[in-house]
């Protein structure tokens, strides 16, 4: 067995909140909206790849998002079991059928609907199946694949700009048995509405639930540039209608994955730029202060957050801390070299929408913003800007260092590319 062979792992670990037990206030419509039953549960799912020393982590949870300071405690129960987290993301499928993990959907406005105990039974199951999925790799080739799912998927906010792509990662052993398969694509989890009071991983759980059906192994759902306001396009809110949305979408990305071949992989680059962005939304603030939201101590009026790219060779992943306009996901996955894209939306954070700067009209009543809601619910009108530079550098350096060292390699008389972090 070659030493630079990719050795990959998976695991899952059930988060279903029983509301029978605690009150789950439902994230992402209104307040008080109380969990009564549960459609399907819900779960971290764990990816884990290593190749020689360099490591990636995906964890995926069916909740509406964590803030960045639960992704450091999971990332600092990992160092202090002795694993690096340095690779670690930890991604959201922003399913509004979930619960309240982040604040603003508790029992009344001004009351987090945050329930601790939960939150910290969420972030061990995180650490678990990490720690499980990293245990049990074994040596893999990737499968990758790109198709589209025309039909499903509307933008309430700008009808002209949708992103119908599906991309899609398999990993699987020798012997062609799958380990996991990640699929992506941009568009919110919320075919159950606000009249739902049902506890469901809506379309990405049935897409998952397909997957693992058809092919085996782990299936990892991860949202892409979802914000602004991608959505399924359909009146029928019910869970019948989640199960066919998400097993349109497991069928075409299994159709397209199952013509691929599977290939060796040579390279495994991952690096994390944290930056500032400048908190300039008085809702936020105000929603900080009055304890809904999470202080975030922001330094000289600006808070941290993170993006990472994941290069595999043939296949790369660029996370971004929120929900990313389809405009601008088109801008950042044009920028990755290919031939497979992977966006990952509410990676490792979640600071709201993320919008292009000269898109950006700040709503004159914050409270009441109307066609400015997306507005209302970001960070700042240069948030866009500022996570794309941050993603782009990421993708940059990384390319720098791939091309660089093969033309280097070229140059002294060795050909082909080289495995390289």
């Amino acid at each position: 067995m070659s030493q630079s062979s990719l050795l990959a792992g998976a695991a899952t670990r059930c988060i279903t909140p029983k509301p029978d037990e605690r009150p789950v206030f439902l994230a992402g419509f209104q307040n008080n909206r109380r969990a009564t039953a549960v459609d399907t549960d819900l779960y971290v799912r764990a990816l884990a790849l290593r190749l020689d020393e360099r490591v990636a982590l995906i964890a995926v949870c069916d909740l509406i998002g964590l803030d960045r300071g639960d992704v450091l405690d999971v990332r600092a129960a990992l160092d202090a079991r002795g694993i690096d987290s340095s690779g670690l993301v930890v991604a959201c499928t922003h399913t509004h059928s979930g619960p309240d993990t982040l604040g603003p959907w508790g029992p009344e406005q001004s009351v987090s609907g945050v329930d601790p105990i939960y939150l910290a039974s969420a972030k061990q199951a995180i650490v678990d199946a990490v720690i499980e999925a990293l245990t049990f790799c074994c040596p893999a080739r990737l499968r990758c694949a790109a198709t589209h799912l025309p039909g499903y998927i509307a933008n309430f906010r700008d009808p002209g700009i949708v992103d119908d792509e599906v991309a899609a990662l398999q990993f699987v052993k020798r012997d062609g048995e799958v380990i996991a398969t990640l699929l992506n694509l941009a568009c919110h989890p919320e075919v159950l509405d606000s009249d739902s009071t049902l506890i469901s991983a809506d379309y990405a759980g049935y897409a998952c639930r397909e997957a693992e059906t058809r092919v085996g192994g782990v299936a990892l759902h991860v949202s892409g540039a979802l914000g602004g306001m991608l959505s399924p396009d359909t009146g029928d809110h019910t869970p019948a209608w989640a199960e066919r949305v998400g097993r349109a979408y497991a069928e075409a990305a299994l159709t397209a994955l199952a013509v691929q071949p599977a290939v060796e992989v040579e390279r495994l680059d991952v690096r994390r730029a944290e930056f500032d962005l400048p908190l300039a939304n008085p809702l936020l603030l105000m929603a900080q202060q009055m304890g809904v939201l999470r202080a975030r101590q922001p330094v000289n009026g600006a808070i941290i957050t993170c993006c990472t790219y994941i290069d595999l060779g043939p296949a790369q992943i660029i996370t971004v801390p929120g929900e990313l306009l389809p405009r601008l996901g088109f801008e950042l996955k044009a920028a990755l070299p290919g031939p497979c894209r992977v966006l990952i939306g509410l990676a490792d954070d979640e600071i709201g929408y993320i919008l292009p700067d000269d898109e950006f009209i700040p709503p004159t009543d914050y409270l009441n913003p109307g066609k400015q809601y997306e507005e209302s619910m970001s960070v700042g009108p240069t948030t866009g800007s500022r996570v794309l530079a941050a993603a782009r550098g990421l993708i940059g350096d990384s390319l720098s260092g791939r091309y660089g060292r093969a033309e280097r390699r070229r140059r002294s008389g060795h050909g082909g590319a080289t495995s390289n972090g």
